[in-house]
């Protein structure tokens, strides 16, 4: 879930930028100076600059099916397209400060207008998808460990009344109570193990068959999941058997208190 969550944000953030539009009669010199000062902040990831020239281009690209724009155009005799900026940066919330910079007297003699109205509204949603992504994670997850303990707990219970006389024999013959605990405690660290075998076995194929539906989804060639899966396979197999078997330890020590009357 965290996987597929940070890869949602880092494609809908990959297609986040924002435009600068200088004014027609703006020299590119005075252009690549912003573009200079731009790059030299720590937020910013990439300017890519658009020549007046190119400018007029797409526009003319964009609204090439438009006769009356087309041939508005035509009748003037100046290009009326300004050079622009297209920045990115590392976090969509870097976006207010960076055009904040662009404010100062010697820049704003430059700058006709930004286009961050049209994205702020994306970059919050984004902020809001990831915290309500975060706390359904967290929900979901407190709701699997209830379920795994009260389970470990009934089957203990069940253990412990199954094996009532070989554990009276045990404590007849003078066996002491953690002689006596200690098979139900590595039965759960055994289960532990095999519950993680079964998660490994299962979300590889699931990587292999959902890898192209989600990687459609977001647009882009592929999410790297099994890349993912394959990079961290052993830290991903070692935290899962550590949680599970102090998670199993813990309920199946809570049971053996509750039930096991040594």
């Amino acid at each position: 879930m965290n996987f597929l969550t940070s890869t949602a944000i880092s494609s809908v953030q990959e297609k986040i930028d924002v435009s600068v539009y200088f004014y027609p009669e703006a020299a590119e010199e005075s252009v690549q100076n912003v573009r200079s000062y731009l790059i030299g902040l720590s937020q910013v990831r990439d300017v890519k600059y658009i020549s007046r020239e190119e400018a007029l281009e797409k526009f003319r690209e964009n609204h090439g099916e438009n006769e009356s724009i087309i041939s508005s155009l035509e009748e003037l005799e100046e290009n009326p397209l300004g050079a622009t900026l297209v920045i990115k940066t590392h976090n969509p919330n870097d976006y207010p400060f960076v055009l904040e910079t662009l404010d100062n007297p010697e820049f704003t003699q430059f700058v006709q207008d930004k286009n961050y109205d049209d994205h702020k509204e994306i970059i919050e949603r984004i902020d809001r998808i990831t915290d309500r992504v975060r706390n359904f994670g967290i929900i979901l997850s407190g709701i699997f460990v209830m379920i795994a303990v009260l389970i470990v707990i009934n089957t203990i219970r069940v253990a412990i009344y199954t094996h009532r006389e070989e554990i009276g024999i045990m404590k007849l013959v003078g066996a002491s109570n953690w002689f006596v605990r200690m098979p139900f405690l590595a039965e759960g660290v055994l289960y532990a193990f095999l519950a993680t075998l079964v998660i490994i076995g299962i979300i590889y194929p699931l990587s292999f068959f959902a890898e192209p539906y989600i990687s459609g989804f977001f647009e882009t060639e592929s999410v790297g999941m099994i890349d993912y899966l394959n990079h961290n396979f052993l830290w991903i197999f070692v935290t899962q058997f550590v949680a599970m078997s102090v998670l199993n330890i813990i309920s199946t020590g809570f049971a053996l208190g509750r039930y096991l009357k040594v």
